[in-house]
């Protein structure tokens, strides 16, 4: 979602550059693991990261499939969760399963849903939603191509919160490998574009 529409352009333009990407939704420590760089949203990058933005804010969407709300009433609110299989979603770090962040009365209150799936990661949460296992918390941008095509219904629209969006982070070093700098003015000058 985040990464995919800079890697082809910027590929072509530095073909001597290699990527390797890791997808793991946990917690990393990114130096100690020798990474580059790393992509998290706003809030959860350590203040001692440089962090680039790769765009705008990001909003949530919380969808199910028109086959799931044949078996199930369509949630109105919030509270209406717990009468719902809602596919949870599990940090590989820490363990912790992540409570669904819902914007109620101008503030964000989390909300421990109950399901019969628990995944790991976040794409899984969409295939679920598509198959009719439940409702999927995900980013709007991952749902709205099925969204769009009527293959996954939005609900609790009006409680879904918005996010400061995805950085590119890194550590401060005064040497920054010439293949990470190249990817930050590239990510910069995209991120102005879009």
């Amino acid at each position: 979602m985040v990464l995919r529409p800079l890697l082809a352009g910027f590929l072509e333009a530095y073909p001597d550059v290699q990527v390797e990407l890791t997808n793991d939704e946990g917690y990393i420590d990114i130096v100690d693991r020798g990474f580059d760089a790393g992509v998290r949203l706003r809030e959860s990058v350590q203040k001692d990261m440089v962090a680039v933005p790769l765009g705008g804010p990001v909003a949530v969407a919380i969808v199910g499939s028109p086959d799931y709300f044949k078996r199930h009433a369509i949630p109105r609110y919030p509270s209406d969760l717990v009468h719902h299989n809602c596919v949870r979603f599990r940090f590989s770090g820490s363990g912790a399963i992540y409570k669904w962040e819902l914007q109620v009365d101008g503030r964000l209150v989390e909300y421990d849903v109950d399901s019969n799936l628990t995944i790991s990661d976040s794409l899984f949460s969409v295939e679920a939603a598509l198959e009719g296992v439940g409702l999927a918390y995900t980013f709007e941008p991952l749902a709205l191509p099925h969204i769009k095509s009527k293959k996954l219904k939005r609900v609790l629209m009006s409680f879904s919160p918005a996010f400061p969006g995805f950085y590119l982070y890194y550590p401060s070093r005064r040497q920054q490998p010439p293949k990470l700098k190249a990817f930050v003015e590239y990510a910069r000058a995209n991120f102005r574009n879009r």
